[in-house]
């Protein structure tokens, strides 16, 4: 299984993250790594391969799309099943940002185009994105708009079955940092 992120611009620049579900399964049956909930996801960092691959930069009028890709070959692989795609959190890190103090609403629309029912900005400045019907997580920047730097965390769940048969869905977490600027291309 592999999280897909699409860059569109005059370009396309696709991304693949592979997953080491494997590990993931084997570190979640044999280790306490969190709860596992959506309160409280286990971190996915050290199971996701970046490869040459690094997360890309966001320029001004791009649209990203973040999409959980199963292969064949997993359910068989590994007793791992149902995987889904629960939402992308976007927040702003940028020290020129958090250092005003303030929590500046209607912020994220001077950066992302947010008209849609998918997207929502909680009172507490977090950015949430949740899947369309197609099961991406998609949004679009503006043409002009304030350099800053964001984390963006990806959610997604997966059931798991131990030994004796019990399955339960787990909850993961992927967090990386981008920049994002109006002034490239």
């Amino acid at each position: 299984m592999f999280i897909k992120i699409n860059l569109t611009t005059k370009k396309n620049y696709p991304r693949k993250f592979p997953i080491n579900l494997k590990d993931l399964e084997e570190a979640i049956k044999m280790c306490y790594l969190g709860l596992g909930t959506p309160y409280q996801p286990i971190p996915v960092d050290n199971f996701v391969s970046l490869g040459d691959s690094q997360f890309p930069a966001i320029p001004a009028k791009a649209k990203v799309s973040i999409k959980l890709c199963p292969e064949d070959e997993d359910d068989c692989q590994y007793k791992l099943s149902d995987p889904k795609l629960v939402c992308c959190k976007v927040k702003n890190v940028d020290r020129k940002f958090n250092d005003k103090d303030r929590i500046a609403k209607g912020y994220w629309k001077k950066i992302f185009n947010c008209d849609s029912k998918y997207i929502f900005s909680a009172p507490e400045g977090t950015l949430f994105v949740s899947p369309n019907k197609k099961g991406k997580c998609s949004i679009s920047t503006r043409k002009k708009f304030p350099d800053t730097i964001v984390a963006y965390s990806i959610m997604f769940s997966l059931i798991i079955e131990h030994k004796d048969g019990y399955k339960r869905r787990y909850y993961f977490i992927l967090d990386p940092v981008v920049k994002i600027s109006s002034n490239r291309d």
